[in-house]
């Protein structure tokens, strides 16, 4: 008797299956596949125009053909589509991101986010549409970006006004959640040398978490909650104007805002641990957290041709107003929430001169000096269990973090590269003076400190050939130090001699060695590239939360450094031009990180000694596959692409506080028709409908079940990756 045993595919087989489903017919004639050729990619890793094979450093690009098809409308995606990089959304305007294990979640950054070569301080959250490309610079880049870049930065490049003629694009897309985005945008010429060109769009979405809206577990209380707790609305746009105002001199001005109006973060409570969780989709508050955030930033870009070398002066202004609700205990009990009202105001120049000939030397040079100014006026409100009362509606504020924060820097920084045949030996260095100043308002107390650091780069790379090369680069970054806020009760920080002043954390620094090989084969059509990373990585930042000593039950924030770490890796990447109508590509990104021997906690409760830091995910891998063949009747053509990510197990939480987040798989699924003018979708994101956490912590649980022993402690608070969506759009082209 014949028996039959039932396997349950895997998401990594079933994409697998359908990418050798895809490659099979469409490979069948050898003479396309012989003659189609992979696109050059542009990128500008180095401040200069270049092709992406030819830079001795680890760069990833996404296009803007896939930006746009694959709706990458904010930071999940990028961090699903790049190995190595780590990074999920914080609505608060900080991301969670990691590259390579440099860099931490939470209050510490350590990765740069750039918009037309201006870093985004206050807003890296945001939409920003209209892009030629996404690039991700891995590894330090201290020497062109300067501190916040210690693990590597994220530029997003926009497309630029042309004189060309009148252009535009308005896509519409709907969907589950109740979803309706609008995005649109126009290139108008205005003259043989002026242009202009503006985006927009609009968002409502009803989110994929609810509210159920039960009683209060003592007063049976109804907070009225609405039951649509992650559901938000965003708009913006940037209106860009470039042109010439002499036959030597350009200009580039843009203006851009952007407004949320949405949750703080898709958390969850989970009471799961290690393999165990529940990944519910309810949050059963009293207050459901909200984020209200407005940005406004404009640029002015001058570029004078002088004769054997470029100047390039860059300008820019940030002012970002936000307003954080959290209800801390995310419970129908009322213990306490914090309200953060903060505003953000930054100002950077940048003057830099550079080479313009096709000689044997490249070089660029230039003072970059930034000035960001914060303040917070927080407060806790607590509710009538704080206050031991016996009426639900009675709460009382106090101050919470109270500080007003300043913290410049200013930077000389060059770069050389010298072309030796087919040695190439690159040289940079910067010189940064950093200075952090921090009050706390209510009580007074206030600190400053400053350092200057020297930032080295070293790069040798060997051209084998016309189509690959060698090389060998070895870069130092660094984080900055600051202060951290006293929040209400704390206990009050006081100098050697009685002075007033602040809890301090000091910089972090990292130093790189990575060997790579990048090369072109088979006539072009397939692409790969191979780095090997050593990185030395010290005095770590990471964001504390602590239970306040004076015995109240609220929590305390900061940043303290906890020591050192050695990280090792391997990335490999594959580009496949495999006919006309098919493109593969494949990465695969691999970290071993571990604490030196001798990290102690300053308190002496745990030896860190050979454990590995949270936040790093160990194995990562993305597949693709792109299909687009004209139709019969040549009207349409049409369209298949399909992406596959893989995440490791990583431990989330602090050093001293962590589990172990499990590994996922999200396939993400376009198919439809496109024209010269029309382009019809059906899009499914993550096809297999697969539950994770983009990061996951411990955390005390301050719920009734809590507070009464009949709930474990600690529980686990996960931020949601998205469920499956499935969405229609059309775009119109003219």
């Amino acid at each position: 008797m014949a028996t039959h045993t039932l396997h349950r595919l895997s998401p990594l087989s079933v994409a697998c299956m359908i990418l050798a489903g895809s490659l099979g017919p469409a490979t069948a004639p050898l003479s396309l596949a012989q003659e189609a050729m992979l696109e050059e990619v542009i990128v500008t890793a180095r401040k200069r125009d270049e092709n992406l094979m030819d830079i001795p450093e680890s760069v990833s690009a996404i296009s803007g053909m896939a930006i746009e098809r694959q709706n990458i409308k904010g930071l999940n995606k990028i961090g699903l589509a790049v190995p190595n990089l780590n990074l999920s959304m914080r609505t608060d305007g900080y991301p969670n991101v990691s590259i390579r294990g440099l860099g931490a979640f939470g209050m510490t950054q350590g990765v740069g986010f750039y918009l037309d070569d201006v870093q985004l301080f206050s807003d890296a959250s945001s939409r920003f549409g209209d892009l030629e490309r996404i690039e991700v610079l891995k590894g330090p880049q201290g020497v062109l970006y300067g501190g916040s870049n210690v693990g590597g930065a994220v530029k997003y490049v926009s497309k630029a006004p042309s004189t060309e003629g009148l252009s535009g694009r308005i896509k519409g897309l709907a969907g589950e959640q109740g979803i309706v985005d609008v995005e649109g945008d126009i290139n108008i010429p205005l003259s043989d040398s002026w242009a202009l060109r503006a985006f927009a769009f609009t968002r409502e979405d009803d989110g994929f978490m609810r509210n159920p809206g039960s009683l209060s577990p003592v007063f049976g209380v109804d907070y009225q909650q609405p039951e649509d707790v992650t559901a938000y609305e965003e708009s913006g746009g940037r209106l860009v104007l470039a042109g010439d105002l002499s036959d030597r001199v350009s200009l580039n001005a843009s203006v851009r805002y952007n407004e949320y109006d949405g949750p703080v973060n898709n958390w969850a409570r989970d009471f799961g641990l290690g393999g165990n969780f529940q990944y519910p989709f309810t949050l059963d508050t009293s207050q459901n957290p909200r984020h209200e955030r407005e940005t406004f930033g404009a640029r002015v870009e001058l570029n004078i041709e002088m004769g054997m070398m470029d100047f390039k002066s860059i300008t820019s202004y940030t002012d970002t107003e936000s307003d954080r609700l959290t209800d801390v205990d995310l419970t129908q009990l009322w213990f306490f929430n914090t309200f953060r009202p903060e505003t953000m105001e930054v100002l950077t120049q940048e003057f830099r001169f550079s080479s313009n000939g096709d000689g044997p030397v490249q070089w660029v040079a230039g003072v970059y000096a930034t000035d960001f100014k914060e303040t917070m006026n927080s407060t806790l409100d607590f509710g009538w269990i704080i206050l031991e009362g016996d009426d639900p509606t009675v709460g009382v504020k106090v101050p919470f973090e109270t500080r007003r924060e300043d913290k410049s820097n200013l930077a000389a920084f060059g770069n050389v590269n010298f072309d030796l045949g087919n040695w190439e030996l690159g040289l940079g260095l910067r010189i940064d003076r950093w200075e952090s100043e921090e009050e706390a308002v209510d009580v007074g107390h206030s600190a400053s400190k400053d350092d200057v650091e020297v930032l080295p780069r070293v790069s040798l790379s060997y051209q084998i050939n016309d189509s690959a090369m060698f090389y060998t680069t070895v870069s130092k970054g660094f984080e900055p130090g600051g202060w951290n806020g006293i929040a209400d009760g704390s206990p009050l920080i006081f100098g050697p001699n009685g002075e007033k002043t602040l809890l301090g954390f000091d910089k972090e620094e990292a130093l790189q060695y990575e060997f790579g090989w990048k090369g072109e084969l088979a006539d072009g059509r397939v692409a790969a590239t191979a780095a090997f990373f050593y990185i030395d990585y010290t005095s770590r930042q990471y964001e504390f939360i602590v239970e306040n000593p004076n015995g109240d039950g609220t929590l305390i924030d900061g940043v303290t450094n906890v020591g050192d770490t050695t990280q090792s890796g391997v990335e490999l990447s594959l580009a496949w031009q495999a006919s006309d109508y098919l493109r593969l590509t494949g990465a695969y990104g691999f970290i071993d990180a571990e604490w030196d021997g001798g990290t102690v906690l300053a308190d002496g409760s745990a030896d860190l000694s050979g454990e590995t830091p949270p936040n790093i995910v160990e194995n990562s891998a993305t597949l693709a596959a792109n299909f687009r063949m004209p139709l019969a009747s040549g009207a349409f053509d049409v369209i298949a692409d399909l992406q596959l990510s893989h995440n490791g197990e990583m431990i989330g939480g602090k050093p001293w506080d962590n589990v172990e987040n499990p590994d996922f798989t999200v396939v993400d699924l376009q198919i439809g028709l496109m024209s010269d003018r029309w382009e019809l979708m059906l899009n499914v994101d993550n096809v297999f409908d697969e539950t994770y956490y983009t990061d996951l912590e411990p955390f005390p649980n301050f719920g009734f079940g809590g507070l009464t022993g009949s709930e474990p402690d600690p529980i686990m608070i996960g931020t949601h990756g998205h469920p499956r969506l499935v969405t229609g759009s059309v775009t119109y082209r003219f």
